[in-house]
């Protein structure tokens, strides 16, 4: 059980995040870059970048280059969801996974 609340409580602070979903959905597919990833989520530069370090934080995605995640990224970084974050969008694709987020949102613990 406490593996399974630890997955739990990295899915919520993954979900809580706005368009988290979306940048992951995006790299699901393959690694993008910066500007793919503006152009396939729609957010400006600043909330993309606030993003992809909630996720880089939350170990779920990668850059190709080794560095600060506070600079402006080069043109030739790619970004790429790490086996954890295929986990996570994995998990993400069950509509039962949901269920259980938004019971716990609303109740504090899922109903079952």
């Amino acid at each position: 059980m406490p593996r399974e609340t630890e997955l739990v409580t990295r899915l919520l602070r993954v979900v809580t995040h706005r368009h988290a979903v979306e940048v992951i959905d995006a790299l699901t597919v393959a690694s993008r870059s910066f500007t793919e990833l503006r152009g396939d989520v729609h957010l400006s530069r600043r909330r993309l970048s606030r993003i992809l370090r909630v996720l880089a934080a939350e170990g779920a995605v990668r850059q190709n280059r080794p560095g600060s995640w506070d600079h402006r990224p080069r043109e030739d970084t790619r970004y790429a969801l790490t086996g954890g974050g295929r986990r996570v969008a994995d998990l993400l694709s069950d509509i039962e996974v949901w269920t259980t987020l938004y019971e716990i949102c609303l109740y504090g613990r899922p109903l079952a």
